[in-house]
């Protein structure tokens, strides 16, 4: 089980941080799902494609979560992707 206050805090070093290929930088969960509704279809496809999943990796490898990881792995819509990260943030500040 992930430790919910570690996904939901910022990442404790910069360099692990997640980089958009526009530029942006997230530092957190809450960082990330903004960063992802407001970035252009491309710069989303370019991180959540057939051939990667670079979210996916951030969010299983730096932030622990296999949950959340799990539930967009597969997921390519922009929107529904979004949808899931704040219905998993909502179970984890219950927590």
């Amino acid at each position: 089980m992930a430790d919910p206050k570690r996904v939901l805090a910022d990442v404790p070093q910069p360099h692990m941080a997640f980089w958009f290929t526009n530029g942006v930088i997230a530092r957190n969960i809450y960082e990330l799902v903004n960063a992802i509704e407001g970035c252009d279809k491309s710069v989303f496809e370019y991180h959540a494609n057939s051939e990667k999943n670079d979210f996916y990796n951030w969010i299983l490898d730096v932030l622990g979560d296999e949950v959340m990881a799990k539930k967009i792995k597969s997921e390519y819509d922009q929107k529904k992707f979004s949808k899931k990260i704040r219905a998993r943030i909502k179970q984890l500040e219950k927590l």
